[in-house]
This record gives structure tokens, C-alpha cells and sequence, in this order.
């Protein structure tokens, strides 16, 4: 059997193989593919969804102008302003209980 490699310094031209055997590259293919599936599949049971939320304590949210918390997750957008991943509600205009009602 020939095959003709597709890099390398025999590049193009026919090289002559015993029949079965497999290139050393290509002889461990099947079990590196089965041990990375492996790694992946042990991967997935160490994953937390909820673990990947960005936090920007400190930093001015740029949608709303409130200071972004600890506790609040945020987002970086492509200009490299920060945000809330949801902004607080503004309480500004809402009195406080028992308070006088805001006139405006």
C-alpha cells in the first residue's frame, strides 16, 4: 500500500507501507481520542454554571451609574466599561415607608 503524506519532507511523494500497519502518528490516534472524550466527560462533573459570573466590585456600572457590588454579578463589554448583569431597581423616586410621598 502507498500513501502520499500530506506534510513534511516527504510531502507529495508516494511512500510504501507495509499493510496493517499504521503510521506511528496515526497508531495512537483511536486511544489519545478516547482518553481526551475521558477528560471531558470528567470535566462535566466539576463544572459549576453558576461559578462563572463576572464581578466588578467597585467599578460604576455604565448602564445605570450605580456602583457595581460584590454580590452582584456584571458584565465587561467590548469598549471595557462594566455593567450589571441586572440593574438594581432606582429607588429614588419611591418614599420610604411611613415618609411623605415625593412631590415632583
Amino acid at each position: 500500500m502507498t500513501t502520499r503524506p500530506d506534510f513534511g519532507p516527504e510531502y507529495g511523494e508516494e511512500v510504501r507501507q507495509s499493510e496493517g500497519v499504521l503510521p506511528q502518528d496515526r497508531e495512537n490516534l483511536a486511544e489519545r481520542e478516547i482518553e481526551e472524550h475521558d477528560r471531558e466527560d470528567r470535566e462535566v462533573e466539576y463544572l459549576d454554571p453558576e461559578s462563572n459570573e463576572a464581578h466588578a466590585p467597585g467599578k460604576v456600572c455604565e448602564r445605570c451609574g450605580a456602583v457595581i457590588t460584590a454580590t452582584e454579578d456584571a458584565r465587561l463589554l467590548p469598549d471595557g466599561h462594566w455593567i450589571h448583569e441586572v440593574c438594581p431597581p432606582d429607588l429614588g423616586g419611591i418614599p420610604a415607608e411611613g415618609g411623605p410621598p415625593a412631590h415632583g
